[in-house]
């Protein structure tokens, strides 16, 4: 049913990102034809700081983290018990990933098969909504002392893989933990070395079928693990399915970060136009809502299509959108959550009240039951909690500079108005461009200026 040999693991860590933080805490479970034949668990003095969050949230005191061994102190036992082993964990992806990071940092390379414990159980028991450990844990009443502790984490999850032995058929539990450990590109043996062969990197990767033909092109932190987990095998659509058993070659481009990672995939989706993307392609226009007052006094929006950059004039713009019904869903959400009329706004062609009003939404402004000063007030909360654009916020153009976290590589991005201008690299290569403004760069542009790095004015 199960592979022969498991590793059932738990970490407990400093925060998030395995580039950053650190684990302070791990606990294996070694089994072997379904029985434990060794257990191990220890604290790891993480050598960085460790926030009174992760304190209180663990209950691990930095004076034991400061008496506790580095994890170069313990790195044979942890690849003792994890070679030639089925990686086991709750949102397995986490654990998996911070002890490849951790034992990438003393030298030692490191792959195995996993599967998720919370994918296992959403196979298994698909009636409930929840799948933490949590409601695992209330799902069957085990046992524990210290929740968010590794051993007592590592141990439900084998008190878990005890239980479903005991309580689903057999063939339910092999179907599933074939579908979510079995790798679909192992067949073949040329595209297994390219992945195999993929940099754990920020960047793009790009799949091809046996026609050179562009099938998809995405983009990741780490390419190795994003390309990887195409392959997982684990609700997956008959698209999907179809797409990757088309493929028979894998390419990369390597960034700096993932800013450049995200510039990097619109750029090649819209120049190579893959099969399989769809929200990138190019647009060669789009869609903006303006706000006025009708005659009424009433505040309210217009649409209009915008086919280049010179026609968009941005202090009027108050949302920019790539068709008419992404508009129309924007606006009917707005009315919903605000209580506005969705005649006023477009979404309604009825001729007397609006369907809102019957449905005791809209507070009669379609009829003029509602005063326009009240209801114009409730329109700007509305916009302004709701911001579908920011005019651009700069006098000049912004030059942004991502630094690589694996090497000194950089790339340095100048942008105005929205639009990319120049592009450059540690490398000495440097593109630049024409004034022309992109829905989806805007999209990534304004999401990374909220996060203020490396960006230098002009």
């Amino acid at each position: 049913m199960f592979d022969k040999n498991l590793a059932i693991v738990d970490i407990e860590t400093t925060g998030t990102s395995a580039i950053h933080d650190r684990i302070i805490e791990i606990a294996i479970f070694r089994v072997e034809n379904n029985k434990i034949v060794d257990k191990y668990s220890t604290l790891i003095n993480p050598q960085t700081y460790v926030s009174p969050f992760i304190v209180n949230f663990t209950g691990i005191r930095r004076e034991e983290l400061a008496e506790a061994p580095v994890f170069n102190d313990i790195k044979e036992k942890v690849i003792e018990l994890l070679t030639g082993a089925v990686f086991i964990a709750h949102n397995v992806r986490f654990d998996y990933t911070f002890i490849k990071s951790e034992l990438k940092r003393v030298g030692i390379p490191f792959k195995a098969k996993t599967c998720c414990t919370v994918r296992l159980s959403r196979r298994l028991f698909p009636e409930h909504k929840s799948h933490s450990l949590q409601s695992v844990i209330e799902r069957f009443n085990f046992n524990f002392i210290d929740r968010h502790r590794a051993y007592d984490d590592a141990h439900i999850l084998w008190q878990f893989l005890q239980k479903i032995q005991k309580t689903i058929p057999k063939n339910e539990i092999k179907k599933a933990w074939e579908t979510l450990t079995k790798s679909l590109y192992s067949a073949d043996a040329n595209l297994k070395k390219q992945i195999e062969a993929l940099p754990e990197t920020p960047g793009v990767y790009v799949f091809y079928n046996k026609k050179n033909i562009v099938l998809y092109v995405g983009k990741s932190k780490n390419i190795s693990e994003r390309v990887i987990s195409h392959f997982s095998g684990d609700g997956l659509s008959t698209k999907h399915l179809t797409m990757i058993k088309d493929i028979s070659r894998v390419d990369f481009v390597q960034t700096a970060g993932e800013l450049g990672a995200l510039i990097r995939e619109t750029q090649m989706v819209k120049k190579l136009n893959p099969i399989y993307n769809r929200q990138l392609r190019e647009k060669k226009r789009f869609y903006v809502i303006v706000r006025y007052k009708n005659n009424d006094g009433f505040l309210t929006f217009k649409s209009k299509i915008v086919e280049n950059f010179e026609e968009l004039k941005f202090e009027d713009v108050l949302g920019i959108f790539n068709s008419k019904a992404s508009i129309k869903t924007y606006l009917s959400e707005l009315a919903n959550k605000y209580s506005l009329c969705e005649r006023l706004l477009g979404t309604d062609s009825g001729k007397t009240s609006c369907f809102g009003y019957k449905l005791g939404k809209c507070k009669g402004a379609c009829i003029k039951k509602e005063k326009p000063k009240k209801y114009n007030a409730r329109f700007l909360i509305a916009f302004i909690e709701n911001k579908q654009f920011n005019p651009w916020p700069f006098r000049k153009p912004i030059e942004i500079v991502e630094k690589s976290q694996e090497n000194e590589s950089w790339e340095s991005f100048k942008i105005d108005r929205w639009c990319l201008i120049e592009q450059k690299n540690s490398k000495g290569n440097e593109q630049k461009y024409g004034y022309s403004f992109d829905v989806d760069c805007y999209r990534i542009y304004s999401r990374y200026l909220k996060t203020k790095k490396g960006i230098v004015i002009s």
